[in-house]
């Protein structure tokens, strides 16, 4: 049934689809990237008269030093730094030291790694204009008043500078990666939970109307359809985790896709960056997931057994540490310094995501193959403890989902301005509209399908009553797969927020003085 109702809505789901993408792009700017440089000393397309010891730079956010780099060259390209960058103020400032300097057009090459693991890259120039008496050691002749006058008229010519460049090593196709990881971590952890706390939860209520032989053999059906999608979901969560990988040493030493399958440069990026940590306890969960779903394939006929329930436990929890990786990698990293519960929040919302959205994929796609293991008279009761099981799991979970993405927004907006003036502020109101979108079609699922299931099971069957199941069940199942459509969507503009920059930088409180044009401390 269900199948075919996908089939028939086949049509409205790409329309549905097509809007929420163009919805996402029209909300959505291309200015990627994290650590934003705030301020350069030489600055960019400055003339100085004095010939600069050092190059500064300073971040929005904290860097990493192991790859973090700035490359000075005058207008022969040839090298004019002494290859010793170190950071201070908090990880905050880039800085190299160079050598004598003449008159000239100096460019600087940078690029930085911030602790949530994201790269940008830039390039200015600055000039040099060294007065002759400055370098010049002999005694000068003193010039006749005619070659005075027409040096005060015509001021030394310097070459055209370039216009100062940022731009992120994030692609598109991160995000792309990043989305399809969520929505393979989402399936997996809401499939478990969905598992464990609704359908197991409603086949064993008493019912005098629901044989033992229905509720078998609808476990074993919703046993198979939840094994189905996990398989897949972590077969693709293993191959976006290497893809990731790759794509992380392309950004990290901007090397093409081919170069950085190199072992020893992705070997570079898992020993020399924070991004290794996470990886690897992204893809230890994954095999141990792989193992877990052997185990549990290979015991799908006793669905009862004590063994079968522990290892269903012991998935989810395997999936809930799973979801700690990506907050290693995100915004979350980047101000834990400052707001010390910003990972913890991150995760938090993660999990509570992964019960409901995730849950919502098997609710949509398990719960019509569940209901073909009973007679139509059966089915308005089933209905009806799945909606009831599913809704104390959601409401709990949303309401951690809240105050979780609160707590985040205030970590990473500024203020409420900067929710419609920054990309990522508006990108996180089209979130929120999906997200509210989400919770009407979940009110509805239990105020009006739920009720009206439980009264269904308990009118006297006729023609009329059999009508009534049959349409209760084909607009049930519509509706949750909606919902399930927008929880996609919201995935895809987390996956993009992911690799915006936030709507406010994390600047730590230094013992040097403050710098003019630097982003001040905002607590």
């Amino acid at each position: 049934m269900t199948h075919s109702l996908f089939i028939k809505l086949w049509p409205k789901r790409k329309l549905v689809a097509g809007s929420m993408f163009v919805a996402v792009l029209m909300f959505h700017s291309s200015a990627f990237g994290h650590a934003r440089l705030v301020q350069s000393q030489p600055a960019a397309n400055s003339t100085s008269k004095q010939a600069p010891k050092s190059v500064e730079l300073w971040f929005s956010e904290e860097l990493e030093s192991t790859v973090s780099t700035i490359i000075v060259t005058d207008q022969n390209g040839k090298h004019v730094d002494k290859n010793n960058v170190t950071l201070a103020e908090g990880n905050k400032k880039l800085q190299i030291d160079l050598e004598e300097l003449g008159s000239g057009t100096y460019t600087v090459e940078w690029k930085a790694l911030s602790t949530d693991q994201h790269t940008m890259k830039g390039k200015f120039t600055f000039n040099v204009s060294v007065a002759e008496n400055a370098v010049n050691t002999s005694t000068p002749t003193p010039p006749s008043s005619h070659t005075t006058q027409q040096s005060a008229q015509r001021p030394p010519v310097l070459p055209q500078v370039a216009e100062s460049t940022e731009e992120s090593g994030s692609t598109w196709m991160m995000s792309v990666v990043r989305w399809l990881q969520y929505l393979a971590m989402m399936s997996l952890v809401g499939g478990f939970a969905f598992r464990l706390f609704v359908l197991g939860p409603a086949l064993r209520a008493d019912g005098d109307s629901v044989s033992a032989a229905g509720k078998h053999d609808a476990m074993a059906l919703g046993l198979r359809r939840i094994l189905f999608l996990s398989w897949w979901s972590v077969v693709l969560l293993i191959l976006t985790t290497f893809i990731s990988l790759v794509q992380q040493a392309s950004a990290v030493f901007d090397r093409t896709i081919r170069e950085s399958l190199s072992p020893s440069i992705l070997g570079q990026v898992l020993t020399k960056t924070g991004y290794g940590g996470a990886w690897l306890l992204q893809i230890a969960s994954a095999l141990a997931l792989v193992i877990i779903l052997f185990l549990l394939s290979r015991s799908v006929k006793r669905p009862y057994a004590k063994g079968h329930r522990t290892l269903w436990w012991t998935a989810l929890l395997v999936g809930v540490v799973l979801l700690v990786a990506p907050s290693w990698t995100g915004h979350a990293a980047a101000a834990i310094k400052d707001f010390r519960l910003a990972v913890v929040s991150d995760w938090l919302h993660l999990v509570a995501g992964a019960f409901w959205v995730g849950g919502l994929f098997h609710l949509a796609f398990t719960t019509g193959l569940v209901l073909r293991g009973f007679d139509k008279r059966e089915r308005p009761g089933m209905i009806h403890r799945i909606v009831r099981l599913f809704t104390r799991i959601a409401i709990p979970t949303v309401m951690l989902l809240v105050l979780a993405g609160l707590y985040n927004t205030w970590v990473h907006v500024e203020s409420f301005g900067a929710l419609w003036s920054t990309a990522y502020g508006r990108t996180l109101l089209l979130k929120l509209m999906l997200v509210t979108l989400m919770l009407v079609l979940g009110g509805l699922h239990n105020f009006h399908f739920g009720k009206k299931a439980a009264r269904l099971s308990e009118s006297k069957e006729d023609e009329f009553a059999a009508k009534e199941h049959s349409k209760l069940e084909q607009s049930f199942c519509r509706s949750v797969i909606m919902e399930a459509a927008l929880g996609v969507a919201v995935l895809l503009v987390t996956a993009i927020l992911v690799f915006l920059t936030p709507a406010g930088s994390h600047p730590v409180i230094t013992s040097s003085p403050a710098k003019p044009g630097l982003v001040q401390d905002r607590r």
